[in-house]
């Protein structure tokens, strides 16, 4: 989730550049924070999912503290209306994911 943010905020930070084929690619001197978010996407977006599908904690409490932390870390970052969004996002994850949890479990308590 870290890497991912890091890039993401290479994105906001230094903007998007129409690439060679098209698309949006990472400014110059922003080109590794784009690589960053492009190879971290997948395994964060599974491990986000897992994190908010799955009654398991360890998944949840990784959702929550990386969402909580990443969420400050863009807010130190400034507070512009894309670093405000983000944040946002962040923190509705770290929020969501215990919730979530907490309510299958409560709610599969009484399944047999």
């Amino acid at each position: 989730m870290g890497a991912l943010t890091w890039g993401l905020l290479g994105f906001i930070e230094g903007g998007c550049e129409r690439g060679p084929r098209g698309g949006c690619v990472a400014a110059d001197g922003y080109e590794v924070r784009g690589w960053a978010f492009f190879l971290a996407a997948m395994p964060t977006y599974l491990v986000v999912v897992t994190g908010l599908t799955d009654d398991r904690w360890p998944p949840v409490l990784g959702v929550a503290t990386g969402g909580a932390a990443c969420g400050l870390y863009v807010l130190t970052r400034g507070t512009a209306a894309p670093y405000l969004i983000t944040a946002a996002v962040l923190f509705a994850l770290a929020v969501a994911a215990p919730a979530l949890a907490w309510r299958r479990r409560v709610s599969g308590a009484g399944r047999t």
